[in-house]
């Protein structure tokens, strides 16, 4: 962990250089529209929520429950291996997500979010979770619940480049250009890591093979921007 990887890109939002475009990268969000995208267990992208302003495509979201506003949104497509890049920001006390591997197993759940591979989004710093100071494996970049980042508390209010690269079993997440987070889906850590956590009883969540990409609704406004993706072999 800690090694520092070059600036994906420097250009215009939402627009992929040359050298990205041969690399294979694929834009997921166009700066304009919502193409490429629907809500979790849905045919349609949700009616309210989630928009387009600005070249950000905006979670104006607001009741602070999980999927209990607007509702997840998931890309069309499901990915096994693969690089994606996304800019991210949160206000003050904001809580969002990136998931992946999302399966939509039925039944739909009753209430919160699909269950999946979670790059945690949230102010490391003030976010309270059940009358204390969030724990590491809750904080952002960390393998939600599962592995946590090694990295110091980020600053909110600005804007953040991250990265989840999925490689058969090997998971990285990067942020602002530095790997924070390296862990293999075979090893007694992760199997551990999914025992302890809230996923225990969610069957096979340790060697869920593919999925889609989820942005999540947990009741904080989140924008996002520059998402990118390069499927592996």
């Amino acid at each position: 962990m800690g090694l520092v990887s070059p600036v994906i890109s420097a250009q215009t939002a939402n627009v992929l250089s040359p050298a990205e475009r041969q690399a294979g990268w694929e834009l997921l969000f166009d700066g304009k529209t919502t193409t490429g995208w629907r809500g979790a267990y849905a045919d349609q992208f949700p009616t309210k929520g989630w928009v387009v302003k600005n070249g950000e495509l905006r979670g104006e979201l607001h009741e602070g429950a999980e999927s209990g506003d607007a509702g997840d949104i998931v890309t069309l497509k499901k990915y096994r291996n693969f690089e994606f890049a996304f800019d991210w920001k949160l206000g003050k006390g904001g809580n969002s997500g990136v998931k992946y591997f999302i399966e939509e197993r039925q039944p739909k759940p009753a209430k919160g979010s699909q269950a999946g591979y979670e790059y945690q989004l949230i102010d490391d710093a003030d976010y309270i979770y059940n009358d204390k100071h969030l724990p590491a494996d809750l904080k952002t970049a960390s393998i939600y619940d599962v592995v946590a980042a090694n990295k110091p508390d980020v600053t909110l209010g600005k804007w953040h480049q991250s990265r989840i690269v999925v490689n058969n079993n090997r998971i990285e997440h990067w942020l602002d250009g530095v790997k924070v987070l390296a862990v293999d889906r075979t090893t007694p850590a992760f199997s551990q890591g999914v025992l302890d956590s809230k996923f225990k009883d969610y069957p096979g969540f340790a060697q869920i093979p593919e999925g889609h990409i989820l942005l999540q609704d947990h009741g904080h406004s989140v924008a996002f921007r520059n998402l990118k993706i390069k499927t592996l072999p």
